[in-house]
């Protein structure tokens, strides 16, 4: 791991991180996947925990899509925020407070509570990964900034890779079991506190873009473009996370053990997409073409996963989902942070960051929506995936002015 870490690191002029600073930001960002992967397996159990409550049918997915609506609302707030006071102490006070708050479902008991701290989690999280992916643009540039924007990805992937084992081995012992993960982020504070420093944000110090000019003007429109894409893609990412359990169940596979293997399978995907990504589709394949790929890829993990009938073809596919979904992130950051000034990027960052939240957060009750207006729920997430195979038509058709242009500047 330290010497993956270290090929991403780029050598520059003053203050140049080093594997350390990588693996911390790395790791920060992919605090996100515990709002979703630690609880995903246990959702079943839970809502028959609380079967007594009305539209509980809602509320439980609710609880696990809650803090997007925060992040949602307010990433754009914390990268404003970090544009103005500063980075590195809204990550590290943000970090202490995601741990302790994280573990509150271990002793709550009302539902509507529990949504209540998740909540809170939310708005702790903007913080974290809108500032720890920020960071990564102001202290990466070109293809090292890419490398690293995959490597955040992969080590999500991985991070729920784990934690989706995790939180069905520990489902086992009962659906609160697995809050108490959270705890591990304390961790990182000192690690922050030590390691980490806060970069130069001035818009007159900034060093040359990618491709040898001055640094990139703000262009709002693009970012609302860029932000647009994020909330499609919002809408579809975590379609799996959510509903993956309750397709297991209707199969006849009840054990949170086999059920968190199944996230486990789909997570290695979402590992392979994102080193295929930083390694190898990045050269190669233009800005249309990679989010052509991503859709096609999502849509079609969909499709298998309405036409499963057994656990074998339901985990595979999964697995093809996971493919689209390790693409989903560092595509987006990647084009996000080569069309942000640095003086703008924490506002930008936020925006994008956002727009994924609110897509992931109107996910399950479109599902559910869907799931009662056609009939079931593997009919509801079947089509979404038509949905995105048309997405994936229309990136391929497309012919606005990044139509022919590489997604990263090369070497």
């Amino acid at each position: 791991m330290q010497k993956a870490l270290q090929d991403v690191i780029t050598v520059g002029p003053a203050r140049s991180p080093t594997w350390i600073q990588a693996a911390i930001l790395v790791v920060a960002a992919a605090t996100s996947v515990m709002v979703i992967a630690l609880v995903g397996p246990t959702l079943p159990a839970m809502q028959r925990h609380f079967a007594s409550v009305p539209n509980v049918e809602f509320l439980v997915p609710s609880a696990m899509a809650a803090p997007q609506i925060m992040m949602a609302l307010l990433c754009v707030v914390a990268g404003i925020l970090a544009d103005r006071v500063g980075r590195k102490k809204l990550l590290v006070g943000a970090t202490l407070l995601y741990a302790l708050v994280g573990t509150a479902p271990l002793y709550l008991e009302s539902l509507y509570v529990i949504i209540a701290s998740r909540l809170m989690l939310g708005a702790l999280e903007a913080v974290l990964v809108t500032v720890a992916t920020t960071l990564i643009g102001d202290y990466y540039q070109g293809p090292a900034r890419v490398r690293m924007m995959a490597m955040q990805a992969m080590m999500t992937a991985t991070a729920a890779f784990v934690l989706n084992y995790v939180g069905g081995a520990m489902g086992e012992l009962g659906w609160r079991a697995p809050y108490g993960a959270y705890l591990v982020c304390l961790l990182l504070v000192p690690l922050m506190a030590i390691y980490l420093w806060e970069p130069d944000r001035r818009a007159g110090g900034e060093a040359q873009a990618e491709d040898g000019r001055l640094d990139v003007p703000f262009r709002p429109w693009l970012l609302a473009g860029i932000c647009a894409v994020m909330l499609l893609s919002g809408l579809s990412f975590l379609v799996l996370p959510v509903n993956f359990g309750y397709l297991q169940e209707a199969l006849g596979v009840r054990s949170p053990t086999q059920i968190g293997i199944a996230y486990c399978v789909n997570s290695l995907g979402a590992i392979v997409g994102t080193i295929c990504f930083g390694w190898v589709i990045a050269a190669r394949l233009c800005l249309r073409h990679q989010l052509a790929l991503m859709a096609a890829l999502t849509g079609a993990g969909f499709l298998l996963m309405q036409w499963a009938s057994s656990y074998l073809e339901l985990t595979f596919a999964g697995f093809i989902n996971g493919l689209g979904a390790g693409l989903l992130i560092p595509v987006v950051l990647t084009w996000a942070m080569r069309s942000l000034p640095r003086a703008r990027r924490g506002m930008g960052i936020g925006a994008v960051q956002s727009s994924v939240s609110l897509g992931m957060f109107l996910s399950p009750p479109l599902v559910v929506g869907l799931d009662k207006l056609l009939g079931g729920r593997g009919a509801a997430i079947g089509a979404m995936g038509w949905a995105l195979a048309i997405a994936a038509i229309l990136a391929l058709c497309c012919t606005t002015a990044w139509k022919s242009r590489p997604a990263i500047v090369s070497r």
